[in-house]
């Protein structure tokens, strides 16, 4: 049914049985590909970074992660489907080990999880999946890390800067990383497997309370959950009724 336009940026519409096909059809093609996962922070950010915006618009995959995009959806007569960050990493790292993928984990430096963590819980929970994990700085990313992953030669890679560190890494240094098929910010998913922080329960996510569970659990985390329950909301609101408005106008 086409993309969908909220604030600027456009997202597929995809199950999450169709972003794993998808997904699946990038690494068994030729070609590199982007893949983003906006939520409501995320689309507030690219509003003031034209070149963030421009990096959401190319990616090869965009899928919605957060219940404020689909009440922005149902707002605009569109249902759109949720898939968290979180999720599409699991359905990745699922996939990476049944067909033998290599894949290379960028983390940040100064995040909850190290590199150790991540390749420990990476051999725990799927202990025939290739990984390789390092640990950066979100701003210079010194060459023998990136020559480290050419060596390796990756297929997928993770980046765990945050938006829109990670994002600007990929669309950047893709090119300089010929083996990699696909590239994924997923910026804190990875503290859920190595027990960092432990996941909302099922309940709290389906019906959308999983920003609250974060609140609880990371308290100075609050100016991010505000601008994802509060702001985004408002400038969604006032954008839908100022188009109605214009629309009534004409």
């Amino acid at each position: 049914m086409g993309k969908i336009n909220i604030l600027g940026v456009k997202l597929d519409n995809l199950k999450k049985a169709e972003a794993r096909r998808t997904v699946e059809n990038y690494l068994s093609a030729a070609g590199q590909h982007q893949v983003v996962t906006p939520n409501a922070e995320i689309i507030l950010a690219a509003g003031r970074d034209q070149e963030f915006l421009n990096i959401l618009n190319q990616a090869d995959l965009a899928v919605a992660d957060g219940v404020a995009l689909k009440i922005a959806g149902w707002l605009k007569g569109r249902n759109i489907k949720r898939i968290a960050g979180a999720d599409l990493l699991k359905e990745i790292l699922e996939l990476a080990q049944s067909q033998g993928r290599r894949v290379a984990v960028f983390n940040w430096q100064g995040g909850l999880s190290s590199a150790e963590d991540i390749r420990r819980a990476l051999a725990g929970k799927y202990p025939n999946l290739r990984a390789l994990a390092v640990d950066i700085d979100r701003q210079v990313i010194s060459e023998d890390k990136l020559n480290q992953a050419k060596e390796f030669k990756p297929e997928i890679i993770f980046l765990t800067l945050g938006a829109p560190w990670q994002e600007k890494f990929i669309f950047h240094n893709l090119s300089n990383l010929p083996s990699v098929k696909i590239g994924l910010g997923v910026g804190g998913a990875f503290d859920f497997l190595t027990g960092k922080i432990k996941r909302a329960p099922k309940i709290l996510r389906t019906v959308g309370l999983e920003w609250l569970w974060r609140l609880i659990k990371q308290p100075r985390r609050w100016k991010r959950i505000y601008n994802a329950v509060m702001v985004f909301p408002v400038k969604f609101l006032v954008y839908y009724f100022k188009n109605i408005i214009r629309n009534n106008e004409l």
